[in-house]
């Protein structure tokens, strides 16, 4: 896939989450003890899972994009949630995003990059919140659509849109929520932010919506592959 440039490409992994819950041990044993204690304080055991099999996944993704062990893979995160690398990791940008039992990791290299995934459903009414949270024009093209299906997979596209443009930033989602981010067709790199940032949909297939975004008139190229995460974090 293909956008446009910053320097170099973004990458972006989407990972399969699924499989029996019993398996979670491998990617368990990848994990600090505080993201440890973190999923086990969450009593949804799907979120449960998808947080210990998320994190794995990415700790050995950004190993292998860094050529450092998955020990030495550590982050902090931010003010609102945007990780950060420390150690030897330090000064590459990435991010992560998870719905369901599916997620997304984004390796900007130097660059800031946000990544975000959206499971699609109602949200309530989408018209209604679009017009009381999103742009006008935004609103407006979610009048202009049939109710029910279309609305909602509108509404979910500009929110990922959105929070991936948010993430990029390290901002906060509600602070984003006015702009107008759906002008472009799908899948078409956009700057939003004036020149500051760009926004790009990925392909990510029936009911899902999903956008990375990143600094720069465009999106440079995006290298998007899939992956599933007992490829990653189960011994064969």
């Amino acid at each position: 896939m293909s956008g446009a440039g910053g320097g170099g490409a973004v990458r972006v992994w989407d990972v399969d989450l699924s499989g029996d819950a019993g398996a979670a041990g491998p990617a368990a044993e990848l994990l600090t003890d505080g993201e440890r204690a973190r999923a086990a304080r969450l009593a949804d055991p799907v979120r449960r899972t998808a947080l210990l099999r998320s994190h794995a996944a990415a700790r050995r993704l950004l190993a292998g994009h860094l050529r450092l062990p998955p020990g030495e893979i550590g982050w902090t995160a931010g003010p609102y949630g945007k990780p950060a690398l420390t150690g030897a990791g330090r000064g590459c940008e990435w991010n992560l995003s998870r719905s369901g039992l599916r997620a997304l990791v984004a390796v900007g290299g130097a660059a800031p990059v946000g990544v975000d995934l959206q499971a699609e459903h109602p949200h309530g009414d989408p018209l209604a919140l679009a017009r009381r949270f999103l742009a006008p024009a935004e609103a407006a093209q979610l009048a202009a659509l049939p109710a029910g299906g279309a609305r909602v997979r509108r509404l979910c596209l500009l929110l990922a849109r959105k929070e991936a443009w948010a993430k990029a930033a390290g901002g906060r989602l509600l602070d984003f929520l006015r702009y107008d981010v759906g002008a472009a067709a799908p899948g078409a790199p956009r700057p939003v932010g004036g020149a500051g940032y760009a926004v790009a949909d990925l392909p990510i297939g029936p009911g899902y919506a999903a956008a990375v975004a990143t600094t720069g008139r465009t999106t440079g190229r995006i290298d998007y592959r899939s992956c599933d995460w007992r490829d990653l974090c189960v011994p064969n």
